[in-house]
């Protein structure tokens, strides 16, 4: 992928902020929020990531808590980009959190890849506005220059083979467990609470069921969303 962010929106950032950050808190806002949370929620069905990416099913109590961290941990690359500080510390907490962890390479590059294949598939089965060549090129380029601060090997380097990369590592890894539903369910309802106002909070999880990707939300066994308030909030983000 050739395409190049647009100068105008680089001209229009504010200082200090990376040019990522323009592009998660600008028009697209609904599609990277909504796609981010629903891709910590379809990472727990594949059974073997989920106690190595959040613990055993007793520490499940704490799903908030780790959430709110990994929140936080995105929010500082977004905000500040990897060249920096601040976003160098960030990488350092991410490479601390996952030293020792018994998962292959594969495992990472899926993790990576879902945080922005997700939004990207929400932002283009739902959202009003379409992300451009150019502003998935900066999505893409962003996630790349963190899998490579991350140490991970054999990074695809267009959209095309990350798509492949997926759909083959699902075809032979994602499966429901309990412990996985169990966790699903609790980020469903834990994931709203860190940014959605409180009277807004049941409605944007309905709104999550509703934009899921069906065979996710059917291997997780979450529940169907309300018909009529379904296509209420699908017609509200179009």
């Amino acid at each position: 992928m050739n395409a190049r962010p647009d100068p105008s929106a680089e001209a229009a950032r504010p200082s200090g902020l990376s040019p990522v950050h323009a592009l998660y808190y600008g028009r697209h806002r609904m599609s990277l929020r909504a796609g981010t949370y629903l891709a910590l929620i379809r990472m727990m069905g594949v059974s073997h990531l989920v106690p190595l990416l959040y613990g055993h099913t007793q520490l499940a109590d704490q799903t908030r808590d780790r959430l709110a961290r990994t929140r936080q941990t995105l929010r500082t690359l977004i905000d500040h980009g990897l060249d920096t500080p601040e976003g160098q510390s960030a990488v350092q907490r991410l490479r601390r959190a996952h030293d020792g962890l018994p998962a292959a390479a594969a495992d990472y590059r899926y993790v990576l890849g879902e945080f922005f294949l997700e939004p990207l598939r929400w932002n283009a089965a739902h959202a009003r506005h379409r992300l451009s060549a150019a502003e998935q090129a900066l999505l893409l380029d962003f996630w790349l220059g963190v899998g490579r601060a991350m140490g991970v090997p054999d990074l695809p380097l267009n959209l095309d083979a990350w798509w492949a990369a997926r759909t083959d590592y699902e075809a032979r890894h994602l499966g429901h467990t309990p412990q996985g539903e169990r966790l699903a369910r609790l980020c469903l309802r834990d994931v709203v609470t860190l940014t959605v106002p409180w009277g807004l909070q049941g409605a944007f999880r309905q709104l999550m069921l509703a934009t899921m990707d069906p065979p996710v939300r059917r291997t997780l066994a979450l529940p169907e969303p309300r018909p009529l308030i379904a296509a209420v909030l699908r017609w509200l983000v179009h």
